[in-house]
This record gives C-alpha cells, structure tokens and sequence, in this order.
C-alpha cells in the first residue's frame, strides 16, 4: 500500500488572492424518504443558471487516464488535489472515459479490475447526465490505498471569472457515483465555494456518499451496477467580488470501499427574485393598501442569507400612518410611519420557497404610479415584477355644508371628485335628484330636478370612476322661499299723433283694431311681487325682441314693476297675411332674504341688508295675435280718397305665473284711428 508522505493542506487555504464579500447559510439534508430536487438543465448535465460547468471532456477518451494536475478546462482552468488524490498507484485522481482501454504501469497497482470498475463509474455519470456512456469522461478514484481523512480531492488553481457581476448569491453541484457501497469506508465529498481570503464555504452541511443518500438511484454500465445521482446543495453565499474558486474534499481516505467519480462539477448563481406587489391596482387617495415584497427562493431551495432591500416609494405613495409590518420569514423592516422609505434585510432559510414582508401603504395624491425598486437599491436579489396603480380622488359635498340652511326650493349641489367621473345625487328616500360628471378641474354641480319641500334633508352623491364607487353624504335643513308674482299685460299702437293708445284696457284681452301695415305695436307687461320675499335682478328674453325694458330691477313684496319695449314692433305685409303670430318672453326674477333674520318659522322676513339670493323664479309671459278680417263698412276718407277695407287686430293675451294661469276674456270692438295726417 502506497500512502502520500506530502503533508495535509489546511482547511483555510490562501489559493486566491481577490477580496470577496460573503454570507452563508446551511440547511440539513433531506429526510429520509423525501423527493430529492432535480435541477432543471440547460445541456447535458449542465444546470440552469451554472456561471461555470466543468464536464472534463476535454480529457481524452483513448490512451492512457490523464491526471486532474495535467488536465487543461474551459477558459484554460486549472486544477489540483492533494498527493494521495493525485496517486496513480492508488488508482486515484484519473480523468477517463468508459472507452478507455490503455494504462501506465502500476496504475491501480496493476489491477485490472480495479481499473474496470473505475470505467465503469464514468459510464454510469454518462447514463447519468444522458451523455453517451462510452465516451462521457469523469474524474475517478479507487482508494487501492489509504490516505489522510480531509484531504483535497479536486480544487481550481485559478479564480473563476464570474460575469454575474457582484451582489448574487452562489452555490455549487456535482454528480457522483460509488460501487462497493458493502465496504466499510464510504465516500464523503464535500463540495465547497472558496473566497480570495482562502475560506472553504460547503454548499451542504452533509458530505456527498451516493451509496446512503436518497438523492442517488442505481444505474449499470457494462453489466456493472453503481449507485449515482446530482447532488444539489442546500446552501449558498452571497458574493461581492467578480471571481471565485471551487474545493471538493473527502473526508474519509481510507481504501476499504471508498470506490467513486465524479463529474459535472458546476457553480450555479441561485439569486432569488424580488418581486413586489398591492393588494389592488386601483384605490382611492387616502386610502390603505397592503404593499407586498416577495422574495422567492430559486428551484433548489438553498438557504440565502443576507439580501437586502432598500428603497424609496414613488411621489404619491407613503407608508401609511400605522404601517402593520409582517414578515414571514427571518428579516428587519424599517418603515417609519407616513415616509416613503422602506428598508429590509432578511434570510431564506433552506427548503423556504418565499418570504413575504408587508407594509400598509397610502396613496397621497390622485394619479398614475409605478412601484418600482432599482437596481442598485438590491442586493442579492433579481428585480421580479414592480406594479402599477391609479389613484382617484372620492367624491365630497362641499355645498350645502352638514346643517346648513338652504332656502331654495331646488337646492345646488356641489364638490369635488375624480375628473370625468359620473356623479349622481340622490335624497335620503334615493330618488335621484340630478346627475352630472367631474370636470377636468375635479369640481361637479348639478341644481335639483326635483322641488325640495322645507324641513331637514339628506343628500347622498355617489361616484364611479374606474371601477370604484365612492359617496358622501350630508344633512341639511331647506326653507322653500315665498316666491310668488302675479301680472298683466296689455298692448299699445301709435296714433297718428305718435301718441300710444291702448287696446283692450289694463287688463289682459283685446278688441277689433283697424291695423295697416307699418303700424307700429308695443307690449306693456305688469309683473307685482305677491310673495313674502323680495325679487330683483330681473332678466328677460324675447321672441321678436321690442328690448322690454322694466322699470326696477328689484321689487319689494306687494310692489310692481312695468317693462315696457323700447323698440316697438312694426307690422309688416307678411305678418297681416299670415294671420296669426306670437309674441313670447320669459321673466327671471331672484328671491332674496335677509341673511341676519332667518326664522325658524319657515316663513322668510322682508329684505334687507345684506341680501341673501333664495332662488330663482321663471315667469313665461305670452301674447298671441291673431288677425281676422272686419265685417264691410262705410268708406273711410282720407285726404278725400277712398281707403279700402283695413285688416282688424284681435289681440288675447296670456299670462303664466308658475302654475297659475292668469287671464282675461276675450272682448272685441271697433276703434277707428285719425288719419295720418
């Protein structure tokens, strides 16, 4: 039995020389019985996310075995082992392949079974990753000797670039097999990651021995059965530097049994992703929303220890006044209250598929958001989903105020909302009183289809936008105003002295007028306030315009005011033969109240100063003409001509007051005029 006299290399080892960051973490291995994890691949034996795969297939598949210090890798990588690891006496430290049929003198201590069953082992990783058995290359040991407990099996001499970048979390896998699993020494691999400070990391708390481990199954080869499997870790470390190096040490060297390759050596980045979430993608300013970060782990479930997160909500967006952090995992929050930073440092530990750190959250202004974390505000984690959210402003009654006295029988409503929402006011009873949408400014207001009668009353305005509804409400006390107005209305023509004589008298009705055309006709309506409050700022409109002019603009309860067309209306041919037109207007007319005086009688007092407007009320005037031939006559002279039959005027005229009709009877009659002189 030959035994390496070359001393044991320490567990802290100085290979690398680049400073790097690191956290780790570890887990137990899997129970007994459980579902071993199969990483997915993205080649033959390669796993998804491996920064660095070594299959040693630049080994040559015939010749003589080739030995781990003369093999060459990917990127010209280098590798070593310890001497016993290294001696072909002791059948140990062999890069082959199944094909393989040449030896040195003395390899496997000129056993050829032993050098047999160490093609064999390299077959069974081929079956093993579904690369072909016979040309699939491994790194082999047969332990025809005895050899220190600890020592270095497999080690890169020179740092592995990592393209990743800094700030990823990092683990390693192998696929081992074994024979002889009877023998009373087994195999104990421990892969491990090593930092520039010469620190070994292992990827798993338990050493890799294919023969107990539940990971593992039975392949063949060559009418030879091993047991083999992918042994993924259940660790990892968080790096900060751009390289790293990988160790695999045995720490049994004992040659009773002992039998194994290895092959597919990776390191794999397994960063968990960030992704962050709330609870609704729509709400209101205002309002409470849970804010969620998740950090779900990669498929292998190592522990990951030491992420972090440190962020700044976006403008509009705050914690809320009470934050309600949650985690469900082992992680510091910091949230202050009502800020926009959150901060959090956590660990997954192993087998946890996610950890999840809430935080209530408030919209603080209305618009379109996005909650996004950048990614130097990371670390350790990949940036996952960042949502969005619309915030609306609800509706609010601004007018009437809560307990506020409205004196108007259809009551304006007014507030604010979301800009182009819908709104509809409704009473307490629900019937809808108007409806209306949001301006761009956020204002709405709509006026009372509906007569408001007097005491207390409850409004209610609810608005959609978006999908949300929101209402308000309020309560408020209406005192109908006593408006009310009576009128008459009478017709004048111009004599011929240009004097205005009146047809019909000073009430409404109307007599036989000899008319010609180009008389000229004016409209004289009396409208007296018959109600208990004042009225004034008279407006008026017409069909044909006479420009009515009124004599007050603001009458007292029990007074009057007379409009009277300043331009009068001249007949025309076209009129007298169509016999019959309109002559049409509307009276507005504004109730006011005294504003230091409002009893709760629910009678207003007269007015004074200063005025209070209690609304608006619509008076529609009308005179209707109709013309109508007269019955023949004697010739009237003129200037000693004889004048044909003139065309007779019947005038009626109505006057609406609200719902009163107020009228006279029709009367007719004969007026002859002078002659134009």
């Amino acid at each position: 039995m030959r035994v390496s006299t070359s001393p044991l290399r320490p567990i802290l080892t100085a290979t690398l020389v680049l400073a790097v960051g690191w956290t780790l973490s570890m887990i137990q291995p899997a129970p007994a019985g459980a579902t071993a994890f199969e990483p997915p691949t993205d080649a033959a034996g390669t796993p998804s996310g491996a920064v660095f795969h070594e299959d040693f297939e630049r080994a040559p598949d015939t010749g003589t075995p080739m030995s781990v210090r003369d093999y060459l890798g990917r990127s010209d990588l280098r590798f070593d082992a310890d001497d016993f690891w290294t001696d072909r006496a002791a059948c140990n430290g062999f890069i082959m392949s199944a094909s393989m049929t040449g030896a040195e003198p003395g390899d496997c201590l000129d056993a050829a079974s032993a050098m047999a069953n160490v093609r064999v082992l390299a077959g069974v990783l081929g079956v093993l990753n579904g690369t072909d058995p016979g040309t699939n290359s491994a790194v082999a040991a047969y332990t025809q000797t005895n050899g220190p407990d600890g020592a270095v099996e497999l080690e890169t001499t020179t740092p592995i670039p990592l393209a990743t970048g800094t700030g990823r979390f990092l683990t390693a896998s192998v696929n081992v097999a074994s024979l002889n699993c009877f023998a009373a020494v087994p195999t104990a691999l421990q892969l491990a990651l090593r930092t520039s400070d010469g620190v070994e990391h292992p990827v798993s708390k338990q050493a890799i021995d294919p023969c107990t481990d539940d990971r593992a199954e039975s392949f063949s080869h060559g009418g030879v059965s091993a047991r083999a499997g992918h042994f993924a870790p259940d660790s990892s470390i968080l790096i900060e530097d751009d390289s790293i190096g990988v160790v695999m040490r045995n720490e049994h060297g004992g040659g009773s049994g002992n039998d194994h390759a290895f092959d597919d050596l990776s390191i794999i980045d397994v960063t968990p992703t960030l992704d962050v979430g709330l609870s609704q993608d729509t709400a209101f300013v205002g309002d409470t929303m849970r804010l969620r970060f998740v950090v779900r782990n990669t498929p292998e479930l190592a522990a990951k220890a030491g992420w972090s997160v440190q962020t700044a909500l976006p403008g509009g967006l705050a914690v809320a006044t009470d934050p309600r952090v949650t985690t469900s995992c082992s992680a510091e929050v910091t949230a202050p209250a009502s800020g926009a930073d959150i901060a959090f440092t956590g660990d997954l530990a192993a087998g946890e598929e996610s950890c999840t750190i809430e935080v209530d959250a408030t919209p603080v202004a209305r618009g379109a958001l996005t909650v996004t974390v950048a990614g130097d505000a990371v670390r350790g984690l990949d940036l996952g989903s960042q949502p969005a959210l619309t915030a609306i402003d609800r509706v609010a009654i601004e007018s009437p105020a809560s307990g506020a006295l409205v004196e108007s029988s259809r009551p304006i409503f007014a507030g604010t909302g979301e800009p182009g929402a819908d709104i509809t006011v409704r009473d307490g009873e629900g019937h809808t009183r108007c409806e209306t949408t949001v301006d761009p400014v956020g204002r709405w207001s709509c006026a009372s289809t509906e007569v408001v009668e007097s005491g207390e009353a409850v409004v209610r305005v609810e608005q959609t936008a978006a999908g949300l509804s929101s209402t308000d409400e309020t309560t408020y006390r209406v005192i109908v105003p006593a408006l009310a107005v009576e009128g008459t209305v009478r017709l004048e023509i111009q004599g011929a002295d240009g004097s205005w004589v009146p047809v019909g008298g000073e009430t409404v009705g109307g007599e036989t007028v000899a008319a010609d055309p180009g008389d000229r006709l004016r409209v004289i309506a009396t409208v007296t306030n018959t109600g208990e409050n004042a009225l004034g700022d008279v407006t008026l409109a017409e069909t044909p315009d006479t420009r009515l002019t009124c004599s007050s603009e603001f009458i007292e309860p029990g007074a009057s005011t007379v409009c009277t067309s300043s331009e009068p209306l001249v007949l025309t041919p076209t009129a007298l033969d169509d016999g019959s037109f309109v002559h049409a207007f509307e009276a507005v007319l504004t109730g006011y109240s005294r504003a230091s005086d409002r009893a709760d009688t629910g009678r207003l007092p007269l007015p004074d100063a200063p005025r209070v407007s209690t609304g608006a009320l619509h008076t529609s005037l009308g005179i209707v003409w109709r013309v109508a031939p007269l019955e023949p006559q004697a010739p009237l002279v003129r200037t000693g001509a004889e004048v044909p039959l003139s065309t007779a005027l019947l005038i009626s005229g109505l006057l609406l007051v609200g719902a009163v009709l107020v009228g006279a009877g029709t009367r007719q009659g004969r007026r002859v005029r002078s002659p134009r002189g």
